[in-house]
């Protein structure tokens, strides 16, 4: 998992639960195939605007505790707003941005990749 905040970037280990996991070296973090799609997309997260709320955003790929569905390359963004609120993107390896998990999986369907989830 990556996290940037107002163009500051750390990296820490999993997601979602609590501090129980521990950090990663940012070389051990993120695979090749994320590295790429990742230099495809343009990241709001890094880029704070003025006016906007202040975010906090974790990348995380198919390594990352809860993103084990995702195919090797697909990268999810969480947006962790100052309200708690938190958007979740996802993004192909052409990165492409899709705006559930559904949507994901709905098009994983059309072109006939199962998806099989323990």
């Amino acid at each position: 998992m990556m996290e940037s905040e107002g163009g500051k970037q750390r990296h820490g280990g999993g997601g979602g639960g609590g501090g129980g996991e521990g950090k990663r070296k940012k070389n051990q973090t993120l695979s090749e195939k994320t590295k790429e799609t990742l230099s495809k997309i343009k990241r709001q997260c890094s880029r704070p605007r003025a006016g906007n709320e202040q975010t906090l955003c974790t990348i995380h790929d198919n390594t990352s505790p809860g993103y084990q569905w995702l195919l090797p390359g697909w990268v999810a963004e969480e947006r962790h707003m100052l309200s708690g609120r938190v958007y979740r993107y996802y993004y192909d390896r052409e990165g492409h941005q899709y705006r559930s998990q559904s949507e994901v999986v709905a098009l994983w369907e059309k072109f006939g990749v199962v998806v099989i989830d323990d």
